[in-house]
């Protein structure tokens, strides 16, 4: 501190000097108000320099350093693995949408309604084959053919994850349809499951 001082001391009498010398060189009065302008501009200057290094000074650091520390490492680490799994959650979401409406339009393309809709994903993010279905279990019927105009009720249609295989219901295997949602899921033979009901 007493550095800065001495600094600013000295500064103030170089600068004493200098516009002493300034004024006796000028031939004229005329040009003191100029000069008084260029003094004083520079005099604030050298006033506020010293306060460019306040921010360098040990006590004024310190606060900022204990604000640095109050979030640790393991803090960061935590709130990013929270955020990456809600990121994974989310694609799963988004993922399982995506197969619930490419199984719905291949359903209604080729004149058939979805009755029941159930699959599983791999969800373990570690596994390599994270995200793709491990089972599809579809249960539809033939379209109803509404006439044009008239809006019928639509009916539940029940979607989410099935838990065990239960017994095959009353009606026969939909190996069409089967292929269908194989060729344009991408997936596995032994995954997809369909089933029409019987009328």
């Amino acid at each position: 501190m007493l550095a800065v001082l001495s600094d600013m001391v000295r500064n103030l009498v170089i600068l004493v000097i200098m516009v002493a010398v300034l004024e006796l060189l000028l031939p004229r009065k005329d040009f003191r108000p100029f000069v008084n302008m260029v003094v004083g501009l520079v005099l604030i200057l050298m006033l506020l320099m010293p306060l460019r290094s306040l921010p360098l000074l040990p006590w004024l650091k310190e606060p900022v350093l204990k604000i640095r520390e109050a979030v640790s490492n393991d803090d960061v680490a935590a709130r990013l693995a929270e955020l990456e799994q809600v990121n994974w959650e989310m694609t799963l979401d988004r993922y399982r949408e995506l197969i619930e409406e490419k199984i719905t339009g291949l359903l209604q393309a080729s004149g058939r309604e979805p009755v029941a809709l159930e699959f599983a994903l791999e969800e373990d993010v570690n596994h390599p084959q994270f995200g793709t279905p491990r089972k599809i279990y579809v249960l539809a019927r033939e379209a109803k053919q509404q006439p044009v105009g008239i809006v019928q009720p639509v009916e539940k249609v029940e979607i989410g994850k099935r838990a065990e295989k239960s017994e095959a219901p009353a009606g026969r295997r939909a190996p069409d349809l089967e292929e269908s949602i194989i060729q344009a899921l991408g997936v596995s033979r032994h995954v997809v499951e369909v089933w029409m009901l019987a009328d």
